[in-house]
This record gives C-alpha cells, structure tokens and sequence, in this order.
C-alpha cells in the first residue's frame, strides 16, 4: 500500500515538472496579442493626428488675431485714424513676407505664415473696398483654410471649401472681417 502511495506521489511530481517546464506562447496567443496592439495603436495616431488638426487650426485663428491686432494700430497712425493699409499690387494679397509691407516691423515683428505650409502662406488679406492707389482702405477681410471639418459653423467659423485664390482641403473657413 505505501508503495502504491509512492508511486501515486512521484507521478503527481513529474506531472507537475513537465507542466513547469513547458515555457512560451503558441503562435495564437501571440497573434492575438499583435492584433489588440495594432487596433490600439491606430486609435491613438487617429486621435493624435486629430489632435494636431485643431492645434494648427488653433494656431491660424491667433494668427489672424495678431494681424487683426497690427491692422488696428496702422489705422490708429492713418490719417484720421480712419484707414487701414491697402494691398501692394493686386487685390486681394496673402501672408507672405511682402503681405501688406507697412505692417511689418513697425506694427508686428514678422507676418506669421501658415503652419502647415512652410514655403507660402495661406491667409488671405482683401480690403473693402479694394484699396486706391494711395494704398489706403475704409475695412478688410482676414480669411484662413481650417483642417478640422468638425469645427463648428458660426461666428467666424464658415463653411465653405473656397474663397478667392485660396482652395482649401477642408471645409471650413476662419474669417474677420472689419468693420
């Protein structure tokens, strides 16, 4: 009988060592793990890219702010304080280093450009009514492409995939305009 007992407990013992012994992962569970990472993974750079979206479309409506901002203070130095300064050239201009020239040093450092572009800008800046040859203006517009097509419309959020000589690749557009 207690050689029977014996026996009994050296099998459970080496039962017990061969499932010790067996180490890793089968090629399923491996598999399984690899496909909850990567649907993982895609929800994070979906919602991190997304989060880019808005933090560039953030950054555009403060640019508009500080071009606003310049606006008013070459109007406070007008004659009369009554204009705003009109476009070199052709109507209607964009941001760029020559964007309304009088503006730049005296009332704001450097004309921001747009963030997503680094070579040109996509900020439209278009006097009413169209500048006279003295370069002066009663009102403008300041408009700029927004990326996130989940902003909601009002205030000075519009929707529309196009103003003059800009075609944006979303649906929205952010615009100031004066008076």
């Amino acid at each position: 009988m207690f050689k029977n007992l014996e026996f009994e407990n050296s099998m459970k013992i080496k039962n017990l060592k061969l499932k010790i012994n067996q180490k890793g992962f089968t090629l399923i569970e491996l598999l399984v793990v690899i496909a909850i990472i990567g649907i993982l993974a895609s929800f994070a750079i979906a919602s991190f890219t997304s989060a880019q979206a808005k933090g560039r479309d953030s950054r555009r409506k403060s640019d508009l702010d500080a071009i606003k901002k310049a606006l008013e203070l070459a109007k406070g130095d007008s004659t009369g304080s009554a204009y705003y300064p009109g476009c070199s050239g052709t109507e209607p201009c964009f941001a760029s280093t020559s964007f309304v020239p009088s503006l730049v040093s005296s009332y704001i450092r450097a004309v921001p450009l747009d963030p997503s572009n680094t070579g040109a800008s996509q900020y439209k800046y278009d006097t009413t009514p169209t500048a006279t040859t003295s370069n002066t203006a009663t009102g403008y517009t300041l408009m700029a492409c927004l990326e996130n097509n989940g902003e909601p419309v009002g205030g000075n959020v519009t929707s529309s995939a196009s103003f003059s000589g800009i075609t944006c690749g979303g649906t929205k557009i952010y615009v100031l305009n004066e008076p």
